[in-house]
């Protein structure tokens, strides 16, 4: 099918901004029902990174990037598609946080 595209699920973790800019995770402490799914769409700006990397979605929540996992396109519309990449990173210290209590 020539409309097909990249697809992947992305798990994520919704973060939000301190006074001092530093993001961090909007529930604390977190929960596994704090970690919540969504995927590349056909209009995704921005490409994915490593753990760590935030994204907006289209309600334009600022999510750190968790975990990437492979999605079939026909299973795509179960997903929310989010909105786009960006360059900024969590401080490591969160990410290592977050990615502890996600592999648990």
């Amino acid at each position: 099918m020539a409309d097909k595209y990249p697809t992947a699920e992305l798990i994520g973790v919704v973060m939000t901004q301190t006074n001092s800019g530093q993001f961090i995770p909007q529930n604390q402490p977190l929960t596994p029902a704090d970690f919540h799914s969504w995927r590349i769409g056909k209009h995704t700006k921005g490409k994915p990174g490593q753990p760590g990397q935030l994204f907006l979605t289209e309600n334009n929540l600022t999510v750190m990037l968790v975990a990437t996992k492979a999605l079939r396109f026909q299973d795509r519309h179960a997903i929310t598609v989010m909105g786009r990449f960006l360059s900024t990173q969590a401080a490591p210290e969160i990410i290592q946080q977050v990615l502890a209590k996600y592999q648990n």
